[in-house]
């Protein structure tokens, strides 16, 4: 009788997951997904004791905590690449920012086109590792990442460009030796 019920209870709290979890945030889902897992292996543990109802009190307890704390870091670091993201240098006019780049890999285009549209362009990108991952996710080939990786060594970023102005010189005009000649001229010694 106590197995019938307890696997009553994991189909119940199994379906239960399922069914609305796509409106919460991570934390929320590790929460509830925790207390879950660990209210039925508590409530497992604790039927061997007697025990059942405090065991899964416990376990889901525990593991609700450590459901939400798992979320909550899952939920921080992709709303920390997400700000990475979205604060990569604002490219100069006519140039591609990285959003650009994630957006033509994902309507599908060949890598050709975009590297193509990465030198047209004049784009310089200098990536950090959190952007580099971001790209990653948003399906961007490794073929493209390496362009816009080189990109940093082929041409100086818009701020750092210096432009040479142009000098004027006043020209310099040189005359040449008087001519040298081989001549006869008389002194007198004493």
């Amino acid at each position: 009788m106590i197995r019938d019920n307890l696997r009553l209870l994991l189909a119940a709290t199994g379906l239960w997951a399922l069914a609305g979890c796509e409106s919460m945030n991570k934390t929320e889902q590790g929460a509830v997904g925790g207390g879950l897992l660990g209210g039925t292996a508590g409530a497992l543990i604790g039927s061997t004791t007697g025990h059942t109802g405090a065991g899964a009190a416990i376990g889901a307890g525990l593991g609700a905590v450590s459901g939400g704390l798992i979320g909550n870091s899952i939920e921080e670091s992709e709303h920390k690449a997400k700000a990475v993201a979205a604060s990569s240098a604002v490219p100069a006019p006519g140039q591609l920012s990285l959003s650009d780049i994630a957006q033509m890999a994902q309507q599908g285009l060949s890598d050709g086109v975009i590297i193509g549209q990465i030198r047209t362009t004049r784009s310089v990108f200098i990536l950090s590792p959190e952007q580099l991952a971001w790209l990653k996710q948003q399906g961007v080939s490794d073929g493209v990442v390496m362009e816009m990786q080189q990109t940093a060594s082929r041409v100086p970023p818009p701020h750092a460009r210096v432009y040479a102005r142009p000098v004027y010189v006043e020209p310099v005009y040189v005359a040449p030796p008087p001519p040298v000649g081989i001549g006869f001229s008389y002194t007198r010694f004493h």
